[in-house]
């Protein structure tokens, strides 16, 4: 099942156009963004 947590990171970085945005919105670091979008790359079968 797909983590819908993974997926609103994506949309948030396909808004605001950045990661390290998307950091700054959820109050996470950029690599732990980047490894989110990652974890979605997988499960969708993309990495």
């Amino acid at each position: 099942m797909l983590d819908l947590k993974l997926l609103a990171t994506f949309v948030r970085a396909a808004h605001s156009g950045t990661l390290s945005a998307v950091a700054v919105q959820v109050g996470r670091t950029q690599s732990a963004v980047t490894m989110q979008v990652q974890r979605l790359e997988e499960a969708l079968g993309q990495s």
